[in-house]
């Protein structure tokens, strides 16, 4: 495939395809490697406990001077840094999203940063995204990777796809989501489906659906493997208590907190799109 300007955000006819067959989009690059530098840089800044803004991210799975072969995971990390927030809540991002999910407008559900350091990290098992998140009534969502250094090799343990599989339904959640068992999901009797290895280049977005079924094995090479993910939700999602989950928390201290039923609004799903 061609690779496409910067800020081509406008899908073809054909990428929809493929999407609707696949459950992912591969787009990029979406960031220059300046952009990538810049956001990289400032996520090490945060994960150091440096906040720009004065403010913490929601959630801080690792500090300096926890184990250093741990995944580093934090949290809506927007709110503690301005080039996080703008990476995070990109009009491109959002764009390309409202094309893949058919929504009119788009909100950032939450980002996350993620570092899995050389020769760290563990498996992440097979899950579904929206799983985790049944606060949101539909599944009107999108996961969007955004490869803040290369990954060219398996054994940087890449998120793998297992292509189509947003067709199969909820599964239930697995039993822990990371750990040294992958716990594959049981398929329906003849169902044979491919896992594709999420392999892309700095700047790269990768698009997946909420439905669909994925993980990532353990970095076993001698590359780190970065990352910043913005989970985006339809701006017609509503809110439906019940699953336990830290944007509930957090989304009840402000002022605009939704009803039960009514659209998610207020500062903690910024608008994306348009």
């Amino acid at each position: 495939m061609a690779v496409a300007s910067p800020h081509r955000t406008d899908l073809t006819e054909g990428e929809m395809a493929l999407w609707q067959e696949r459950g992912y989009h591969i787009h990029g690059p979406v960031f220059s490697r300046e952009e990538v530098d810049e956001i990289r840089a400032a996520c090490e800044e945060v994960t150091e406990g440096l906040y720009e803004t004065g403010n913490p991210p929601d959630v801080v799975n690792w500090r300096p001077g926890d184990e250093p072969l741990a995944v580093r995971k934090l949290d809506n990390t927007w709110k503690a840094n301005h080039t996080i927030r703008r990476a995070v809540t990109s009009r491109r991002i959002g764009h390309i999203a409202a094309q893949l999910i058919g929504a009119p407008s788009i909100r950032l559900w939450h980002d996350q940063y993620l570092y899995k350091p050389p020769q760290g990290g563990k498996v992440v098992t097979w899950h579904q995204d929206w799983a985790y998140w049944q606060m949101v009534a539909e599944c009107q969502t999108c996961t969007c990777w955004i490869a803040l250094g290369d990954v060219t090799n398996v054994d940087q343990g890449p998120m793998v796809y297992l292509e189509g599989s947003h067709k199969l339904g909820l599964y239930k959640l697995p039993e822990g989501i990371s750990g040294d068992d992958e716990q594959k999901p049981v398929l329906p009797n003849g169902t044979r489906l491919r896992e594709v290895p999420v392999l892309v280049k700095a700047g790269q977005v990768a698009f997946h659906h909420g439905l669909l079924l994925h993980g990532s094995g353990k970095n076993v090479s001698k590359q780190p493997r970065y990352a910043i993910v913005s989970h985006v939700i339809s701006g017609e999602c509503t809110y439906k208590p019940g699953q336990p989950h830290m944007n509930e928390t957090m989304m009840q201290q402000q002022p605009e907190c939704p009803a039960p039923g009514e659209k998610f609004r207020g500062p903690q799903f910024p608008q994306m799109w348009p």
